[in-house]
């Protein structure tokens, strides 16, 4: 757009001028430069005599106004439509300030300043008009012009919508009255050059306090100064001196949203202003009539209206509308009335191109902005269709440089276009390729369905079009040099004559002169190459947007070309290098365009002195893809010897995984799994794919390089030996490899084969073309592990040149394994064997210790102590070092304890070393002869918790003939701890026998205060213990221990006796019980024991509730070691002061018969401190007869129990029956529940009682 006048070309904006804070920074531009005189003479001067504002608060304000600055904004309606947009262009002033006159003054010497006229009687009065109207004798446009660039500027410089002033509003209460009137006085002055310009310009005032101001005073001054100046709620602002940020940018932001709608406004009355002009449908007259001239034509004056419709339009961002007026305006501009009637060699015939240039570039800018792509892409066709057909009809052709200069124009503008308003469409980023651009738009929707396109009509980026202008640009160049040579003289050394008749022949619309484009007297001219290099470098920062790499490249090779075309050697060569270290050409195998740039690079390398990129273009232009360039030196030492003029060693490297490479190295190990200490026959292999004809390439040193524990191999040149004179087959070449520290390597002064610990030998390293050389040599590997091929260094050493050819990437290479069949070297394809990408796995040497666990047992269990014995047998040919380290992973931390058992061992644990990780310290055990056996002991301890452990015993050892190779053997074994035993339990009440103490009785005095003199509970309680250990256990005792009691009282148990099979009824008492049995795995032992509950105190009524555990002492059958195991007893809640009945049968006799009978006793308990009285009733059944009270009460006084007996006669025998006997509080309704108290009596699942009979 550098092209056209900036205010013709630039997005128009609301005019908004800011008067009263800092002036601009030297750095600023003055926006009354742009403007001509024509918009100062005769103006209206606006002078404020009041002082600039400053201060902070001043600042923050003129940075929240510039901050909403919209002249850098892109130019599409998604960015004027946002939220808080900026839509107005804000200039600074100062506090004096000129307005654009309205009328231009009188002619000088005009008929109006006659006395009289030419028949005696007063001149006409003089219609005066706008300083840059067609009409005004001292118009640049009089008497035919249509539009000149200055009337754009008069409205978006010089002419403001809105005029802002900001003051000072003092706070000082003894001047204040003083400020404010000079105030109102400085604001009326303001207010009435605008009225006296009939300027329709909104003033606003912004006062900004300068210290506290009460709000009582602030609205009355405030209200008094409005008033004075005759300003609305909406023209006039205060900002109180401590405004913090945020509160300045709300008001800025008000300032502005409350001014839009008037600035609108304002525009939309210009434009009124110009339609009513052009509705009168007849041009104006001028102030003078001119002499010969013609004035301009009705169809001009509607171009001009038109025009300037658009412009307000613009103005008020009603693209639409503009978009309208312009094509109007276009489409009368070239009707034959106006463009095809102006003379070529006329000014206004360039004028009338420059406006149709300027309607069409912002005809296009309105389609763009609203989204109308495909259009304005045919729109910039459409003129540039049309203005060659003008040129080729009325101007000079399309056959010259002019054109070529416009056509350059014409597509940098759209590219200026596409950049300027950032098209959203070309600048989101692409899910599918994240970091790119799209290249195009698709076609808009506004296009009829069905219509045709071609793809060029979908917007492409800038990119394109700035590749259209450099093909402009040579074309240009082309056109100019065809210039005859007596045309390009300057005017000052060709005749007047010839200077006149030659004036029209050339096209200089947006050209230069012949003798200015291409002059014949030395100097510079135009700069094609400038232009061309700049409009490349755009094109191609656009396209690497996209990541469109060809193209890239592409328009990077034609700038290196011009660079060498312009003899700018040290930029081609820049250029150029990037081109050719980059991978895409040889990734195509493009070997003639990558040959063609080769060459280029030598050619400038001639000019620069650049030693490290010859000597890498020479190494890689050696390969036999290549020709061979003539009055080249491919010798790698001769090409530095003779292009470097220095004697400093120049050190070069070059990566052969990313170049062609006339040397082809690889490294291939004859098998794939080897064992420590073993020889690995390997093969290195030297390929030349050198172009045939050049000399051998001699090399100083080869170095391959390992990753892995194996050490580097060094091939050092052997001095004096030159290669064979056939070498153009494959030769094996044997080497026997030595440590560094053994040989002489004296070859070459800077031999790097010594720097580290290496194996190292001398061969011939010399390569002819279309030659292989294989090395075949062995390594032996000391370690253990996986070893591959790192780097493969091909080293040339000179006494000017250090050069290093490296291969790295193996990765992606097919691995060949020479054979020798007939004498000759014969190449096999080791293919997708796998050691086919150069690695080897290095096994460590087969230990021939052995370690063996042969007591381990299946399991262990729960809180058992566990030695595990360990045998270490040396089946070596030769004594054993043995170490050993052991370690054990659980899954829980803490879970278990380990640790060394022996004579003479130190107690220690093992360390936890991670988590659930216990590890002991290293045990060494000395010397082990051959076929001899050591035996050490591990134990685990402190096994609470079911869990699977795994024991790892590492045993290291040396063999007194290799200690420096260090053996291994481990041996992992699995230590499952289970839970051995599992308990189920029935607490059944049993009948206390001692009797109870008397409440009407003093307690005996005890010589033991502790002892308890509460009541007493007995329990039997059954615990059916089952066995889940895979080997018989000896269950030696078993114990009921009370953990907690909670309630106040005692609890004792007796030892756990082992009820015999055919017993089911635990009250059973036999003689002859023991305490110890052998439980079997997968059954179940029952014991029995007798709990006694007493309270600690007589009539404590807590109830008490007694935590139990079962301890149980076993062991196993072949060890005397006791363990013991704890198991969780369910909770004992025994309420002790409720009442309760408790049932023991016996069997007595009946008459004289002795008829076998049994006696029912109920026991009724009333532990309480309350006097209780209970109905019972027996209910008779049909499985007995019974004697005894059918029903009764039973009154008991507090601490006592009373027994009803009962003899019943069953008429079963060995069988359960039911004894319903009904027992209720009287007083409190509740029903007592029948407990069993002894033998013979049980409770069933319904809860009914059951006598045995």
């Amino acid at each position: 757009m550098d092209r056209f006048p900036q205010d013709y070309v630039l997005h128009n904006l609301p005019l908004l001028l800011l008067s009263g804070l800092e002036t601009r920074s030297p750095s600023e531009p003055d926006p009354s430069v742009k403007t001509h005189d024509f918009l100062h003479e005769g103006g209206f001067r606006i002078k404020v005599d009041a002082p600039i504002v400053s201060g902070p608060l001043a600042e923050q304000l003129l940075q929240s106004f510039c901050e909403q600055d919209a002249s850098d904004t892109p130019w599409h309606s998604q960015y004027f439509t946002a939220r808080n947009g900026k839509v107005f262009k804000i200039v600074k002033v100062g506090r004096v300030y000129t307005l654009p006159p309205r009328k231009a003054p009188p002619p000088p010497h005009s008929p109006r300043l006659s006395a009289v006229g030419a028949n005696g009687s007063p001149p006409p009065a003089l219609v005066l008009h706008s300083p840059l109207s067609p009409l005004t004798p001292s118009s640049p446009l009089y008497p035919d012009g249509i539009i000149s660039p200055l009337w754009i500027t008069k409205h978006q410089s010089r002419l403001p919508c809105a005029f802002l002033m900001v003051f000072t509003l003092g706070s000082d209460p003894n001047t204040s009255s003083l400020q404010d009137n000079k105030l109102k006085s400085e604001i009326n002055n303001v207010r009435s050059v605008l009225t006296s310009a009939n300027y329709k310009t909104r003033l606003v005032v912004i006062l900004l306090g300068d210290g506290l101001i009460s709000p009582s005073d602030l609205e009355e001054r405030f209200s008094t100064i409005r008033r004075a100046t005759g300003l609305d709620g909406k023209s006039i602002y205060f900002l109180a001196h401590n405004s913090s940020p945020t509160e300045i940018n709300a008001s800025v932001n008000s300032v502005l949203s409350s001014l839009h709608p008037a600035c609108v406004e304002y525009y939309r009355d210009l434009s009124k202003h110009a339609r009513r002009k052009r509705n009168r449908s007849a041009a104006p007259q001028p102030t003078v009539q001119p002499g010969s001239s013609h004035i301009l034509s009705l169809q001009g004056w509607n171009v001009r209206y038109e025009f300037k419709l658009g412009a307000f339009a613009e103005f008020r961002q009603e693209m639409d509308a503009a978009c309208r007026n312009y094509e109007t305006a276009y489409d009368n501009l070239f009707a034959a009335e106006i463009i095809d009637a102006i003379a070529v060699w006329s000014p206004r015939f360039n004028e009338a191109r420059l406006l149709a240039d300027v309607i069409a570039f912002r005809t296009i800018r309105c389609l763009l902005w609203t989204d109308q792509v495909t259009t304005a892409v045919r729109s910039w066709v459409a003129h540039r269709d049309r203005t060659r057909d003008l040129v080729d009809r009325r101007g000079k052709g399309t056959d010259n440089y002019g054109w070529e200069a416009w056509q350059t124009a014409w597509a940098k503008i759209m590219a200026d276009l596409i950049s300027r308003s950032e098209y959203p469409a070309l600048n989101i980023k692409l899910p599918s390729t994240p970091g790119l651009l799209p290249i195009f738009v698709d076609v808009d929707k506004s296009l009829s369905v069905g219509e045709r396109f071609v793809p060029w009509e979908q917007l492409h980026h800038e990119g394109y079009w700035l590749d259209i202008a450099k093909k402009c640009i040579h074309a240009r160049r082309d056109w100019a040099l065809q210039i005859p040579e007596e045309d390009r003289l300057s005017p000052g050394r060709s005749p007047a004559s010839m200077v006149a008749s030659k004036a029209h022949l050339y096209d200089t619309y947006l050209a230069l002169e012949p003798y200015r484009e291409v002059p014949t007297d030395g100097s510079r001219g135009y700069d094609y190459v400038g232009e061309i290099v700049s409009t490349l470098d755009a094109a191609i920062g656009s396209f690497a947007k996209r990541g469109q790499l060809h193209k890239i490249e592409a328009l990077e090779l034609q700038k290196a070309f011009q660079q060498i075309q312009a003899e700018l050697w040290a930029e081609a060569v820049t250029t150029l290098r990037q081109l050719w270290y980059s991978q895409h050409w040889r990734h195509a195998g493009w070997w003639k365009l990558l040959q063609g740039l080769g060459w280029a690079l030598l050619d400038c390398l001639a000019h620069v002195d650049n030693g490290e990129l010859l000597i890498q273009l020479i190494w890689e232009l050696s390969n036999e893809v290549f020709d061979r360039k003539p009055n080249t030196n491919y010798d790698l030492r001769r090409g530095i010897a003779s292009s470097s003029a220095t004697e400093m060693l120049l050190s070069v490297a070059v990566g052969i995984d990313e170049a062609l490479s006339p040397l082809i190295a690889t490294f291939t190990f004859s098998t794939h799994d080897v064992f420590v200490g073993e020889p690995v026959e390997c093969q290195l292999c030297i390929l030349s794919r050198a172009q045939v004809g050049l000399p051998a390439i001699r090399l100083s040193e080869i170095k391959v390089v390992f990753e892995g524990s194996l050490k580097p191999v060094y091939l050092v040149a052997k001095e004096g030996e030159d290669s064979k004179a056939n070498s153009s087959a494959a030769e094996f070449i044997d080497i026997r490899l030595d440590e560094s520290s053994n040989m002489s390597l004296s070859s070459t002064k800077r031999s790097s084969a010594g720097v580290v610990a290496s194996q190292t030998s001398s061969a011939d390293l010399t390569i002819p073309p279309s030659s292989t050389k294989i090395f075949r040599l062995y390594v032996i590997p000391r370690e253990a592990g996986e070893i591959s091929v790192a780097s493969i260094t091909l080293i040339i050493n000179d006494e000017n040149l250090t050069f290093a050819a490296t291969s790295t990437d193996f990765s992606h290479s097919i691995g060949h394994w020479w054979e020798s069949k007939a004498g000759k070297p014969t190449l096999r394809s080791l293919g997708q064997e796998s050691n086919a990408f150069n690695k080897i796995h290095v096994q460590p040497k087969p230990p021939k210790l052995k370690i063996e666990a042969p007591g381990l047992r299946r399991s262990y269990y729960t809180n058992e102590s566990m030695t595990i014995d360990f045998e270490i047998l040396n089946e070596e040919a030769e004594d054993a070092t043995v170490s050993l380290d052991a370690r054990m992973i659980s899954p829980v931390e803490g879970a278990a304890q380990m640790m060394w058992v022996g004579e003479g061992l130190e107690i220690a644990r093992a360390a936890a070393s991670g988590a659930g990780v216990l590890t002991l310290e290293k045990r060494e055990l000395g010397s082990i002869s051959s076929s001899g056996k050591a035996v050490v002991s591990l134990r685990i301890t402190n096994t609470a918790a079911a869990l699977d452990h795994e024991v790892e015993l590492l045993a290291t050892y040396r063999l007194d003939s290799e200690p420096e190779t260090i053996l291994t053997k481990t041996l992992t074994v699995d230590v499952g701890v289970i839970r051995p035993f599992e308990a189920n339990y029935d607490f059944s009440p049993q009948l206390d026998k001692e009797p109870w103490p008397n409440f009407f009785e003093a307690p005996p005095q005890r010589s033991d205060s502790l002892a308890p003199m509460g009541l007493r509970h007995l329990y039997s309680v059954a615990a059916s213990l089952y066995s889940f250990a895979t080997d018989p256990l000896v269950i030696e005792a078993i114990l009921l221990t009370a953990t907690k009691i909670v309630g106040g009282a005692v609890c004792s148990a007796t030892t756990g006796i082992v009820r015999k099979a055919a017993e089911t009824d635990a009250a059973v008492k036999d003689p002859d019980a023991t305490i110890s049995t052998v439980i079997a795995p997968d059954h179940t032992e029952r014991f029995d024991f007798d709990l006694t509950l007493q309270k600690l105190i007589l009539g404590d009524r807590h109830t008490v509730a007694v935590e139990l555990a079962l301890e149980i002492g076993w062991r196993r059958q072949d060890s005397h070691e006791v363990n013991t195991t704890l198991l969780e007893v369910p909770r004992l809640v025994a309420p002790m002061a409720e009442p309760r009945v408790m049932l023991t049968v016996s069997s007595t006799s009946l008459g004289p018969l002795n008829i076998e009978a049994h006696r029912l006793s109920f026991t009724i308990e009333n532990p309480s401190m309350h006097y209780l009285t209970f109905n019972v009733s027996m209910e008779a059944s049909e499985d007995f007869a019974f004697s005894g009270p059918k029903a009764c009460a039973i009154s008991l006084v507090p601490i006592s129990r009373q027994t009803l007996n009962y003899r019943i006669l069953p008429n079963k025998k060995d069988e359960w029956i039911a004894v319903h006997m009904n027992v209720v509080d009287a007083y409190f309704g509740q029903t007592l529940r029948v407990l069993p108290g002894g033998h013979g009596v049980k409770v069933d699942k319904k809860g009914n009682v059951l006598v045995k009979v």
